[in-house]
């Protein structure tokens, strides 16, 4: 019988993406198909991201070279670029309508180019390749934020089982995971659908679990969840959820937020992130921003620069704003020039860069928990709990949990 196909996968976008595309990644190799590079494979699976023009622009060319540089290999474009404008240099295109169906109508695909190989009675689990794993806890929202094209694509709020998070979460624990990475669409829209519990309860239920190993969550909105209280859970429990926060705060300025359907005002996410530091005082903050968004005063640029400035933010995600077809943002009319959302997205990323360096300073001096992920030039690199990347010596174990005492901002990368 002919070899399988040989597969290749390529992502772009967020850590919700880079699950499902390993989800589906791990089901075809406990299928027999070999996964390599892309320039090997016979099929390339391509899940693209269409969050910004960017994004969407980045898949798109990336599928049109590799057509042209590697015209014999079949291309099956799934994300939300395959939603917004199918490709006519893909050979399958499975939109997130269709996105439950992945794995079936791919191996349907696979069998027109030659018989797959029959699955193993027993398949072993797949390979631990990486440090951490990922727990993909909900998709979908309904929130329609005014510049966001992410609901019309993934569809309304869906929820995974409490109790079937509870088992996967023990199985890669078990499986020596030390980091599991909760993610979804809007984690904060969480609920349990047989009970209704909501993303604080998961959270206390995961505390729960035996085993040795860490939960953090990828991104939590402002706004929805009590923040004080996720807070305080995280305080009380014991090391088992990483203290640190990553809110896509988007603007401080009250108008646009009310404007674009944000639930929350700059007096809400100041109170937000005092509250915050009271409870978890070395808690690691990170931020979305967006520059330029239509009608952005000078002022309101201003209150979204005092905000980044007044808090110890370790990583800031900055993005000019990008129109997305469909969204009512896109069609107000007091649009920005592209030039001037660039030089509003750079003034933000100087007072980032800033804010980094004093959030780093102030963890010089005390004992962080780091996972060494990767050896180069003898010595090893990683996460810790905080979200700080830190240098380690050249006898760190890969994976595991491992205290780190920064002395010098040398340790950081």
């Amino acid at each position: 019988m002919a070899a399988a196909p040989a597969i290749a996968f390529r992502v772009f976008g967020c850590r919700l993406n880079q699950a499902e595309a390993a989800a589906w990644q791990a089901a075809l190799a406990a299928r027999g198909f070999p996964i390599v590079p892309p320039e090997a494979a016979d099929v390339l699976c391509l899940h693209s991201c269409a969050v910004t023009a960017t994004a969407e622009h980045e898949a798109a060319k990336f599928l049109r070279t590799f057509r042209q540089r590697h015209p014999a290999t079949r291309i099956i474009l799934s994300g939300c670029a395959a939603e917004l404008a199918p490709h006519a240099w893909a050979d399958l295109i499975l939109p997130h309508a269709r996105k439950a169906q992945w794995l079936d109508e791919t191996l349907a695909f696979l069998d027109t180019l030659r018989p797959t190989p029959a699955p193993p009675a027993n398949p072993p689990p797949p390979p631990r390749a990486k440090t951490r794993a990922t727990l993909i806890i909900q998709d979908g929202c309904d929130r329609f934020c005014a510049y966001c094209i992410v609901p019309h694509l993934r569809g309304a709020p869906t929820s995974v089982p409490m109790r079937t998070l509870l088992d996967e979460a023990r199985e890669r624990f078990a499986r020596g995971y030390r980091e599991i990475v909760l993610t979804g669409c809007h984690l904060a829209l969480y609920r349990d659908p047989e009970s209704g519990a909501g993303l604080l309860d998961l959270l206390a239920r995961l505390c729960d679990l035996p085993g040795e190993g860490r939960l953090r969550l990828s991104s939590i909105e402002p706004g929805v969840v009590d923040l004080r209280a996720l807070a305080r859970l995280i305080a009380q429990s014991d090391g088992r959820l990483c203290p640190f926060l990553h809110l896509p705060i988007q603007s401080a300025a009250d108008g646009l937020l009310a404007r674009m359907g944000r639930p929350y005002s700059e007096r809400d996410l100041r109170a937000s992130l005092d509250a915050i530091l009271e409870a978890l005082p070395f808690c690691g903050l990170g931020a979305d921003w967006i520059a330029g968004l239509p009608g952005e005063s000078e002022a309101d640029a201003a209150a979204s620069q005092r905000l980044l400035a007044d808090y110890p933010f370790l990583g800031a995600h900055i993005f000019p704003y990008s129109p997305r077809p469909g969204t009512p943002a896109a069609t107000f009319p007091d649009q920005l020039p592209p030039d001037l959302r660039q030089r509003r997205a750079q003034a933000l990323a100087a007072i980032a860069a800033e804010s980094r360096l004093r959030a780093q300073t102030r963890f010089l001096g005390r004992t962080l928990i780091v996972i060494p992920e990767r050896l180069r030039n003898g010595t090893w690199e990683g996460w810790s709990a905080e979200r700080l990347r830190c240098r380690l010596g050249p006898n760190a174990t890969r994976g595991a949990l491992t205290p780190f005492r920064p002395t010098s901002l040398t340790d950081f990368l």
